[in-house]
């Protein structure tokens, strides 16, 4: 079983194979994955899944501290939270939706020693860059979201 669904249980959650199964999804999602793309690879495989099922797994896996929410143009995505993996950065193309990750470790240590300076600790940076990524540029001129 994986540590992490382990600490469902550690914290007195039910470990369901529906829970399961939707963490093991959001591990094996290449890149970000939004609930509808967790519900549509689970259903293929499990037909009697629901979709409020899937959301509120992520909620609990959110609120656990498995997963993380990411806002990405104009959907609510997750990502796993992995053990000794840095803080990452994203870019979104506001032409044709893609995302990339990117780390900014000068960026995590300066806002850091300027929160520490105030009296805080930095755990993470949330940073989402709009632009347009090599492939629409390359393609011309813009003509929005999902061309």
């Amino acid at each position: 079983m994986n540590a992490g669904l382990e600490a469902l249980r550690s914290q007195g959650r039910r470990l369901t194979p529906q829970r399961q199964l939707v963490y093991g999804a959001l591990l094996d999602h290449p890149g970000h994955a939004t609930a509808d793309d967790l519900f549509a690879g689970l259903a293929r495989r499990l037909p009697g899944i629901q979709r409020t099922t899937v959301y509120r797994t992520l909620d609990l896996l959110v609120e656990v501290g498995l997963a993380r929410t990411v806002r990405l143009g104009r959907s609510t995505s997750y990502e796993p939270v992995r053990e000794g993996v840095e803080s990452h950065q994203h870019l979104v193309c506001d032409q044709c939706g893609s995302t990339a990750d990117v780390g900014l470790p000068a960026l995590f240590d300066r806002v850091r020693s300027a929160a520490e300076a105030v009296g805080y600790q930095v755990s993470r940076i949330d940073l989402v860059a709009h632009g347009t990524c090599a492939g629409c540029a390359a393609a011309g001129p813009a003509t929005g979201l999902g061309r």
